[in-house]
């Protein structure tokens, strides 16, 4: 009797889960929702129900929150 293995690939093995990225970026799971929700966040992939985001567009998206000033936040 043989058993199939999950698919796996180099990007679903690569994606983060909420939980994991929440603790690395020092917030909750419920933030990452709202900016899930508000589109404020990184890009992410929803497999089935659960979101999962690629390390490259957590890193495009921490990129863009950077800032010479404070004034330039506004902006």
């Amino acid at each position: 009797m043989s058993f199939s293995t999950p698919a796996s690939t180099n990007l679903l093995d690569s994606l983060i889960t909420p939980a994991t990225l929440a603790e690395r970026l020092g917030t909750t799971e419920r933030s990452l929702s709202e900016w899930r929700i508000t589109g404020r966040g990184p890009k992410f992939i929803r497999i089935g129900r659960s979101p999962r985001y690629r390390p490259e567009a957590v890193d495009e998206w921490l990129l863009a929150q950077e800032y010479a000033s404070t004034s330039a936040e506004a902006a």
